[in-house]
């Protein structure tokens, strides 16, 4: 009876495993992003990706509003979109149904946009141009000039540990890459004229800081190390920014259409495990994110959960294997 028991718990824990890789053989959700051509240039469109069989799609393009000048777009902590000026000094926000809320003065044209993880600051900027600082609660705009390495910023990101990218350079891409110091504007660069330079996110599956631009990835370790670059040979000419989803997904805007890439299994975007380019987004300019601050749930995924229930399978296993053997 000890014996059935234990092939028992066996298969449990085989079908829980099964049941934990199932789970995440089919990912989706609700992409929101931005055209630059003007007109209607605030949308969605869904996604649908199956690791199982390499299947991507996406359907269901909506068109949810038309702003003065759109570029960046990011979600606020209370679950608007706000919506980079390009052209003119403000962060258009408006709720997702496409309902205008208000503007917020950003002091210049801006571009990408960086939710600060306490929700209440925007960090953008013109290429090349001064930080702006963009209160959410009616504080007061703060211009930083950027000085050190560079004088200078395109997007900043953040890590998990207090650390703070900045990637400076023009579109779409050989950027200069470093760390930034919010109190005072001092840039320390890392890497010059980096070619994926020109869009960056913190992506929490890898751990590591992301890059997209000019048709290529790139990743670096939160201390600054190991910077890793890749092209992308399905794409004939731009990345501008990409999302990723936590779970080793990303969908980068560009070149007229979203790029799908899976890299859950190599765990390394630089190196994907499925690649496929859509086309039919003409003007296509910026996407927002899809996990952490700047998301629509402002919510970071624990792939770390998914290690401990792994581990927790092995543990199990190895404890029967021992009481077998006995």
């Amino acid at each position: 009876m000890k014996l059935i028991r234990n092939y028992a718990c066996i298969a449990a824990i085989v079908l829980g495993m099964s049941a934990l890789a199932a789970a995440d053989d089919i990912v989706g959700g609700t992409l929101y992003y931005t055209n630059f051509t003007g007109g209607q240039n605030v949308n969605s469109v869904n996604y649908s990706y199956d690791r199982t069989t390499h299947t991507a799609s996406l359907t269901g393009q909506h068109n949810i509003a038309s702003v003065n000048g759109a570029d960046g777009i990011i979600f606020s902590s209370n679950g608007n979109l706000l919506v980079g000026g390009q052209g003119n000094p403000f962060v258009h926000e408006l709720t997702p149904t496409g309902t205008f809320v208000t503007d917020h003065y950003a002091g210049s044209a801006n571009y990408h946009l960086t939710l600060d993880p306490n929700g209440n600051t925007v960090y953008t900027s013109d290429f090349g141009g001064v930080l702006d600082k963009v209160s959410l609660t009616g504080g007061p705009l703060v211009q930083q000039a950027p000085n050190g390495s560079d004088f200078g910023v395109t997007q900043l990101a953040f890590g998990p540990g207090g650390q703070v990218v900045y990637v400076n350079g023009q579109p779409n891409g050989f950027g200069n890459i470093g760390f930034y110091n919010l109190s005072n504007g001092q840039t320390t660069r890392l890497y010059s004229s980096v070619i994926p330079a020109h869009g960056v996110v913190y992506d929490p599956f890898t751990g590591k800081f992301t890059f997209f631009g000019d048709g290529w990835t790139g990743t670096m370790n939160t201390n600054g190390t190991g910077l890793s670059t890749h092209s992308d040979q399905n794409v004939v000419c731009d990345f501008d920014q990409g999302a990723v989803d936590g779970e080793g997904l990303a969908l980068v805007a560009g070149c007229g259409g979203i790029t799908v890439i899976d890299y859950a299994m190599s765990g390394d975007i630089n190196n994907p495990d499925f690649i496929q380019f859509f086309g039919g987004f003409s003007g296509i300019d910026d996407v927002a994110p899809l996990v952490g601050a700047g998301s629509q749930n402002n919510n970071v995924p624990e792939p770390s959960t998914l290690l401990l229930l792994g581990s927790g399978f092995v543990t199990a296993a190895g404890t029967i294997r021992k009481r077998l053997s006995k």
